[in-house]
């Protein structure tokens, strides 16, 4: 694994995220590359809440600009497509993307890691990777959670003010605070940033994390459905990627 210490063509990197509040986990990345920033979601979840203005802030911190998709959608939006079987809203969301960014002429992009651990985050992952092949771009990944699929490609450490900075864009992400602090300090990403080489193919059969919690809590009455890997997000992803 390679440390990074210059990050070449400053200011045309593109930066996918599932939700609002990921990009926390790559503040010090966003202060040296300034990256143009798209977000899938806006955050509300079943709360109705949207979180886009945090982020929105939270990008201006860090020197990034948020992109035309930046919250395209309620969470609950994308949760109903992916159970419809409607792949409309990615490929709009990976067709906008695609155009604003060849603008930028960028030189790499990053987004979420497939993880297992939601389907958005996933499905980001195969727009950035269907966008990526669009632009002829190189595209890493970044760990939202320990579950991340990738092999290591770079590194960034954090000095101490870059450290203070980023705990200070936490703290002032409201709605995310405790939960940004547990996760930031659970994958290491106060000290150091990581992109990854993505390695996810995509298998026909797969079990996520957020499948097992779907079915228990169907079975304890919470949910009647519940989104699965091969019926329902699979499905989208093959129409993402690239080939």
């Amino acid at each position: 694994m390679s440390v990074v210490t210059d990050f070449p063509g400053l200011g045309d990197a593109v930066l996918i995220a599932a939700h609002p509040g990921h990009e926390l986990h790559l503040f010090h990345w966003m202060e040296r590359v300034r990256p143009l920033v798209f977000l899938l979601t806006d955050g509300s979840g079943g709360a109705a809440a949207s979180r886009t203005d945090y982020s929105a802030r939270c990008c201006a911190a860090a020197g990034a600009e948020p992109g035309g998709v930046f919250g395209m959608l309620p969470d609950r939006a994308w949760y109903a497509a992916l159970l419809a079987g409607d792949a409309v809203p990615f490929q709009a969301a990976a067709e906008a993307i695609a155009s604003e960014s060849a603008r930028r002429r960028p030189s790499l992009l990053v987004s979420d890691a497939v993880d297992g651990y939601n389907p958005m985050h996933d499905l980001a992952a195969a727009v950035a990777a269907g966008v990526a092949a669009r632009l002829l771009v190189p595209h890493l990944v970044y760990p939202v959670t320990g579950g991340a699929s990738g092999e290591p490609a770079v590194s960034l450490p954090l000095d101490a003010a870059a450290r203070q900075r980023k705990r200070a864009a936490a703290l002032a992400y409201a709605p995310l605070a405790d939960e940004a602090r547990a996760l930031l300090a659970a994958d290491g990403a106060w000290t150091i940033e990581r992109l990854l080489r993505p390695e996810f193919a995509w298998p026909s059969e797969w079990l996520p994390q957020y499948e097992k919690v779907g079915r228990e809590r169907i079975a304890a009455g919470r949910y009647e459905v519940a989104i699965t890997y091969r019926e329902h997000v699979l499905p989208v992803a093959r129409r993402l990627l690239p080939g």
